[in-house]
């Protein structure tokens, strides 16, 4: 079961539930009457080496792509 906060625990002081969401690694769900309306999770930044290879560019990236006699830019 993910951690809640209740919306009105929220707004009486955000700074300090952000911080405290931010130094956990938990996703926090914010409640009203019981019910999640919102998730909010850490920022966890992505090391360079998980994306190495993930992007490719081939050729124009600009001009649009032609497929089968089909352009759709013209």
């Amino acid at each position: 079961m993910w951690p809640t906060i209740a919306l009105e625990e929220f707004l009486a002081d955000p700074q300090k539930a952000l911080k405290k969401i931010a130094a956990s690694s938990d996703i926090y769900f914010i409640t009203e009457n019981g019910k999640p309306i919102l998730d909010i999770r850490p920022f966890r930044s992505v090391p360079n080496e998980k994306m190495r290879g993930s992007v490719l560019a081939e050729g124009n990236i600009v001009s649009p792509i032609e497929a089968d006699g089909y352009a759709p830019f013209r």
